[in-house]
């Protein structure tokens, strides 16, 4: 089959750039290896992606979640993409629901933060909801399809020719042909995406790598910041190694998830907008940059996803955040004594610092010991950690307007591209890709 446009990956950016590419004359094939939205069986993969698919926390602000430098874009030009893109989920559906609105709140939080010694990144957010924001994944599936729109779901995306110039994509037994194609696979599909782009030459560089744990705390202690902003970002120094820290997809009264991954599994959180637990959780990442001569933070990444992976038994680890900061591991009934009851289902008990590097472990730790002065009661004994949360922000592409790499015609988009972290970036990445091809430009 020929396309014009053969979009990979069917999250936030692929799902954008297709309703771009809607009614533009340009025949669009979406390719998933997942499936439909209510079809779906994995919390990473088919239509919806991963964000889209958790809780449906939406960032409307440029400071928070990519690089606008990066992507071409000026202040403006993003202010009006993100409202675009927030008009869009309400179209499909999406219920009007903002925090981070209240000038006075914010400053007073952004004071607090200030004098207990951490950085407060405030920005206007709308959280949609897990049960929500599927039906509104569904109702955009169902007017791409009914716009023409073809999806090839249920198959991955293998390898990508370029020939007589145009690009081969081999999906399943199948082979796609097309002029253009955006490569949007998400963080799950980095490291696909990466090996592609080799063999095609428009390689990778590779940029920082986030590592960490998921913490999960008694709902009340987070209730003061929750009122001021649903998923407040926060940002700590530590002070053995000066390494920056910080938080990320905060879900109060949410629930800690797996992620499988295949190779390895990751931890994850979300938060239902009917179904509430007595806990909060956030991830709680460190910052690390790779020099000279061991560059590959994406493999860096993969190891330590493993061997977490292989400590826990193929299961995340669950620790106590005392018993980390005692050099002993958890078990299983020092957990059930934790006041704080876990809302992931399985794991392994066990010892973070025994599948984190030791930088990392005294990092989370020292970090927790700030947010504390912030979030009273954070470091006390019940408080669980959930390993291993890797973000794989790490390879990043060279692009040009429209998120074009230097191979005419194919594009990146989304969390892979290196250019983005969250839903809104992503969706934005997507449109940017969309238009440039819908213009006639690549």
């Amino acid at each position: 089959m020929r396309y014009d446009v053969v979009v990979i990956g069917a999250g936030p950016a692929g799902l954008f750039a297709a309703l771009e590419l809607a009614g533009s004359g340009l025949a669009t094939a979406v390719v998933d290896k997942g499936l439909a939205p209510k079809e779906r069986t994995s919390n990473t993969c088919g239509v919806g992606g991963a964000g889209a698919y958790s809780d449906g926390k939406l960032n409307l602000t440029p400071r928070i979640g990519g690089d606008p430098e990066a992507i071409g874009c000026s202040l403006g030009e993003l202010e009006a993409l993100i409202t675009h893109v927030d008009e869009v989920f309400t179209r499909y559906g999406a219920p009007a629901r903002y925090s981070g609105e209240d000038p006075q709140a914010l400053a007073e939080l952004r004071q607090a933060a200030a004098q207990a010694g951490v950085e407060f990144i405030a920005g206007r957010q709308r959280h949609i909801g897990t049960g929500r924001i599927r039906e509104v994944i569904d109702a955009m599936y169902r007017d791409l399809l009914a716009q023409g729109i073809h999806f090839e779901l249920g198959a991955p995306a293998q390898t990508i020719r370029h020939e007589d110039g145009e690009f081969v994509i081999a999906v399943g037994k199948k082979e796609l042909r097309a002029g253009s194609v955006i490569a949007a696979p998400g963080r799950v599909g980095a490291y696909w995406l990466r090996e592609v782009a080799r063999a095609l030459g428009v390689g990778p560089s590779f940029g920082p790598l986030d590592v960490g744990v998921r913490v999960e705390f008694p709902a009340e202690l987070y209730d003061p910041i929750e009122r001021v902003m649903y998923d407040a970002k926060f940002r700590v120094r530590t002070p053995t190694y000066d390494d920056m820290v910080r938080t990320f997809c905060t879900n109060p009264r949410g629930f800690v998830v797996r992620e499988d991954h295949g190779e390895f599994v990751l931890v994850n959180g979300h938060a239902e907008a009917d179904r509430k637990s007595g806990n909060t959780n956030f991830a709680l990442l460190v910052h690390i940059e790779l020099t000279d001569p061991v560059e590959d933070t994406t493999e860096y990444g993969r190891a330590i996803a493993k061997l977490a992976t292989t400590i826990g038994g193929g299961k995340p680890i669950g620790q106590r955040l005392k018993d980390l900061a005692q050099g002993r591991r958890s078990t299983l009934e020092r957990i059930r004594r934790a006041a704080v009851h876990p809302t992931l289902e399985e794991f392994t008990p066990g010892d973070v610092s025994m599948a984190l590097p030791h930088r990392v472990v005294v990092d989370l730790v020292e970090a927790v010991e700030v947010l504390d002065r912030l979030i009273p009661g954070l470091s006390s004994e019940g408080t669980l950690l959930w390993a291993p949360e890797i973000k794989f922000y790490d390879t990043r592409y060279a692009v040009g307007p429209g998120m074009e790499t230097a191979l005419p015609g194919f594009h990146v988009a989304g969390d892979a591209s290196g250019h983005s972290r969250g839903i809104v970036f992503a969706a934005v990445t997507g449109i940017l890709a969309a238009r440039r091809i819908r213009e006639g430009r690549g």
